[in-house]
Order: C-alpha cells, then structure tokens, then sequence
C-alpha cells in the first residue's frame, strides 16, 4: 500500500486527508511513509524502498520527513473536524519498521494552520530578493521551538555562503552520493516517475540550459571522468542560490535520536507553515549537517552540546518571482 489506505468503514474514511499530508516536506521528494488501517488505529510505517542512504547517512532527514507528515495529516483532519492523536513507537519495530500510530480523539488536534496551508506549502529553490524575517517573527518562531524543546539559531546569508559552498563540495564529491541523486532527479518530462515523486526541473527552478547542464553532470559516466578536475566545485557553486542576497538562515538545535527528530519535523512544518503565511519561504539544506567539516564549524558557532544536534538548517527569505505560480511537486497517486 503507498501513501493511502483503504478497506476501513465509510465513517472512518481517511483517505482524503492522507493525500492532503502527503504534500509534507521530504527529502528528494522520496515520500517514505506507508498508511495501513490496523482496527481502529492507522499505521504509519517506513518504505525502506523511498529511504535515502548516502545522502542521509544517519536517518535524520527520514525521520524529518515523517515528523513532516504527522503534523500535516494532525492539520488536515482539525480542517476537517476530525480527531486524531499521534502516538510514537517506542522503539521502532525491526519487522514492520513502524514509526507510529494514529489513533481518534474527542478534543482533536489544536492548531492555528489548516489543510490548505499544508496544500499551499513550496520549498524555494529558486533565485531570492533583499529581505529576511523581521525580529517578531523570529522572535515567535524562537518561542515555538523553545515551547517543543529545541532552539532556533541564526545566521546572515552571507555568513553562510561559504559554508554552503564547502558542504556543496563534499556533497558533489562523493560518489555514492551524486549516484543517488541521479536516482532520484527528474530532469525531463519524459522520466516515466516525472509526475510521481523524486526532484524534477521545475522544483528545482532551472532553466533549459541548466537542466541539461545538470542531467549531463551528474550522470554516472560524466562525473567519474570528470570528478578529479573541478566538477564537485563546479557544481557546489551551482547549488548556492540558498545564500545569495541579504537574508537569514536558520537552524534548529536539539536533543540527539529518533524520537527528538520525528518531533523536529513536526516543528519545522509549524515554523515552515508560520513563515509563508508572512509571504516568506525556505529553501532547506542537508549538506552542512552531514559534511564534517562544516558541521563542526556550525556546532562550534551555536554551541551544540555533546547530547544535542542540529538537527535543521534552512534559508527563509522573499523568493524572486512567485512560487505559487509553479506546479506544486508531484505526489504518488493516492497520497
């Protein structure tokens, strides 16, 4: 079963708004979760067949990205006037790989957002415009992560841009890496999956000349002739529009492990949500996290103690021209 569920009695049909979820934040637009009814509990489990490896080496952003879920689908069904509660496994179980359990509620789910925030939800990849979020918008955004726990950090763009460009270049120079990336983009209309999941062109706002340049780069054959005479810089620079112009990026701090990064990704979606409704947008970044190098830089500069992580790290700012005009990123059919 995808991302929807079925065989469940016509008052306890769910489907609808587990497609709405499925328009959650995930990395490369993979969409791991799975939706089953067992009785009268829905549950969420993990499709190791949509679970990154190189490019998410410790799980984080998988867990993120189910954290993403949760909170949207808990969104869409308190539009709706359903209640649900969400409970996470204890543990995880090796044999059906579980994360949680969706359960009915009297109260519901209390929330200031709804179902067409999470359907209105962009990422922006795209080129920005002078601005950042103003100091009361931080300011509530800080207190939102501090009420769950975690601690909102910042940095100016221009601070960040070298970072992002060293991260790029151990990002584009590995290879297992840059393999997976080329499994999982969708350069052309004419990819079979173009209109079902993964990173095509128009998420990634390139144009005609740059996704060719891209589909060529990054293909099996032209990186390993050409991985040893500059291309992983090349292509770190490419990748560097998150930090052009005067803006923000933030970061968030927590504790270590599975359970804090599931409540992460719930986190974000709040913050994520909070930002656009101001007009403004983000564009996440993996890279820093899992690049050693800089990595150390940012715990050293935020000072992550040795039991937390960031566990985040996104630019949010004014996009240069209008993402609502853009085809929402496509969705597996049911979810």
């Amino acid at each position: 079963m995808d991302s929807r569920f079925s065989g469940l009695s016509a008052d306890d049909d769910l489907s609808a708004l587990v497609s709405e979820a499925a328009r959650a934040a995930n990395a490369h637009n993979t969409q791991p979760w799975v939706v089953d009814p067992q009785g009268d509990e829905l549950v969420l489990r993990r499709d190791g067949t949509r679970t990154l490896g190189a490019s998410d080496p410790r799980g984080r952003d998988t867990m993120l990205s189910f954290g993403a879920f949760v909170e949207s689908l808990l969104i869409c069904a308190a539009s709706a006037g359903v209640g649900l509660r969400f409970e996470a496994a204890t543990g995880g179980d090796a044999e059906t790989d579980e994360v949680g359990r969706f359960s009915r509620h009297p109260e519901g789910y209390r929330t200031r957002f709804s179902s067409a925030d999470v359907r209105g939800r962009r990422v922006w990849r795209g080129r920005w415009r002078d601005g950042a979020p103003g100091p009361d918008l931080l300011q509530e955004a800080a207190v939102e992560a501090e009420r769950r726990g975690f601690r909102l950090v910042s940095m100016p763009t221009r601070d960040a841009r070298p970072i992002l460009v060293r991260a790029n270049r151990w990002f584009f120079g590995e290879r297992a890496i840059v393999a997976e990336l080329d499994q999982w983009t969708r350069l052309s209309p004419r990819h079979p999956r173009y209109d079902e999941d993964g990173l095509n062109d128009a998420m990634l706002v390139l144009s005609t000349v740059e996704r060719a340049g891209l589909r060529t780069l990054i293909s099996p054959r032209v990186f390993r002739a050409l991985r040893g005479v500059g291309l992983p810089g090349l292509l770190a620079r490419m990748s560097a529009s998150a930090t052009q112009g005067s803006g923000a990026v933030l970061g968030v701090v927590g504790p270590t492990g599975a359970r804090h990064e599931l409540a992460a990704g719930r986190l974000l979606t709040r913050l994520w949500l909070g930002f656009q409704r101001h007009g403004l947008y983000v564009h996440p970044q993996s890279a820093p996290l899992d690049c050693p190098e800089t990595r150390a830089v940012l715990d050293e500069r935020w000072n992550v103690a040795r039991d937390e992580q960031l566990v985040a790290w996104f630019r949010v700012g004014i996009p240069a021209s209008d993402p609502t005009a853009r085809v929402a990123s496509p969705r597996r059919s049911g979810g």
